[in-house]
C-alpha cells in the first residue's frame, strides 16, 4: 500500500509517494526529516531571508566560513553557465528583484528595471574554502535549487533503506520505481490549461522538470515579466526534461526554454538528458526519441 505525505516548503508544495511497506513510524519520521531539510536549506540559501548566506553574499560582498554545501551549490551554478553557453546564469537576483520580484513579492518594477544588466559568475563570482566573494549583480539559486533539494531529499530517502519513493516538489521531481522496479508514471501539464495534460510518460531512478513563462508571470506599467532572465524575449513555450537527477533537470529545463529547436536534440545528447517542448499557440509538440 502506498503511503503519502505533504507540506509546504521553500514556497511550493511537497507530495512524496512511498511504494514500499514502511510502518507510520517510520512515515512519521521521514516527513520529519524532510521538513527539517527543507527548512535548512530556507535558511540557508534563500535570497528572501536576510540571515542567508545568499542574501549575506548578496548584501556584504564576501561571505566568510561558508559551508562546503554553500561552496558546491555556487559552482555548480558557474559550471552550468559554462555547460549552457551562457544561457543559465545564477547572477540575476539583482534582476528579479528590479523587475519585482523580490521578498515581499510586490510584482511591481521599480524604475530602470529594464536597464538591469547581466553579470558573468566566472569573473564575478570567486569561491574558495576560506572565502566567497562576489563583485557584480545577485545571486538567485531558484533555478536549480529546487532540483538539489530534491536529490538531498532522495538521498535522505535511500540512507534509510527506503528504496521505492517519488518526489514531487511544486511539479519537479525524483523518483526511482514502484515496488516491482517498474517505472512510476506521471503526467506532463499544460502549461496554460490546469485541467488538461498533454501525455504521459515515465521515469525510472530519474529527475524530471518542467519549465515555461506562464505561471510565474506579472504585469507592470503595462509590461510583461516573468521570473525567467534572458537577453531577448522568453519564448512562450513550455519545456520537459528527465535527467539523470532532479538537479540537472531542474537547471536544463530552462536551458532548453531558451534553445532555439534545432539545437535540442545537441543538447540532450551533451548533457544525456530526454527533452519535450511544447508550443500552446500552435499545439505543437516536440520531443527527443529517448522522451517516452
Amino acid at each position: 500500500m502506498t503511503k503519502e505525505f505533504t507540506f509546504e516548503a521553500i514556497g511550493t508544495h511537497f507530495w512524496i509517494e512511498i511504494f514500499d511497506e514502511i510502518s507510520d513510524e517510520q512515515l512519521a519520521a521521514t516527513k520529519a526529516r524532510s521538513e527539517l531539510l527543507c527548512s535548512t536549506f530556507n535558511q540557508n540559501y534563500s535570497r528572501f531571508r536576510p540571515d542567508s548566506q545568499v542574501s549575506i553574499l548578496n548584501r556584504e560582498r564576501k561571505l566568510e566560513n561558508s559551508t562546503e554545501e554553500c561552496r558546491i551549490l555556487l559552482q555548480y551554478g558557474k559550471e552550468l553557465y559554462l555547460r549552457s553557453e551562457g544561457l543559465f546564469n545564477p547572477l540575476v537576483g539583482h534582476i528579479l528583484e528590479a523587475r519585482g520580484y523580490d521578498a515581499d513579492y510586490s510584482f511591481k518594477a521599480k524604475d530602470g528595471a529594464d536597464a538591469q544588466s547581466l553579470c558573468n559568475p566566472l569573473t564575478d563570482l570567486m569561491i574558495s574554502k576560506n572565502e566567497i566573494t562576489l563583485t557584480c549583480g545577485s545571486l538567485d539559486l531558484g533555478g536549480y535549487g529546487k532540483g538539489y533539494l530534491i536529490d538531498r531529499l532522495a538521498e535522505d530517502f535511500l540512507t534509510h533503506g527506503i528504496k521505492h519513493f517519488l518526489i514531487n516538489g511544486g511539479g519537479d521531481m525524483y523518483g526511482t520505481s514502484m515496488r516491482d522496479d517498474e517505472a512510476i508514471t506521471i503526467y506532463l501539464e499544460h502549461p496554460t490549461e490546469t485541467s488538461q495534460y498533454l501525455m504521459e510518460t515515465t521515469i525510472l531512478n530519474q529527475g524530471f522538470a518542467a519549465s515555461s513563462p506562464f505561471k510565474r508571470q506579472w504585469s507592470h506599467k503595462e509590461r510583461l515579466y516573468t521570473h525567467i532572465i534572458a537577453e531577448s524575449e522568453v519564448p512562450r513555450l513550455a519545456t520537459f526534461v528527465k535527467a539523470n537527477n532532479a538537479l540537472d533537470a531542474d537547471a536544463f529545463a530552462t536551458v532548453a526554454l531558451l534553445l532555439p529547436e534545432e539545437q535540442l536534440s545537441k543538447l540532450a545528447s551533451a548533457e544525456n538528458l530526454a527533452l519535450a517542448r511544447f508550443n500552446p499557440a500552435s499545439n505543437q509538440f516536440w520531443q527527443t526519441s529517448n522522451f517516452n
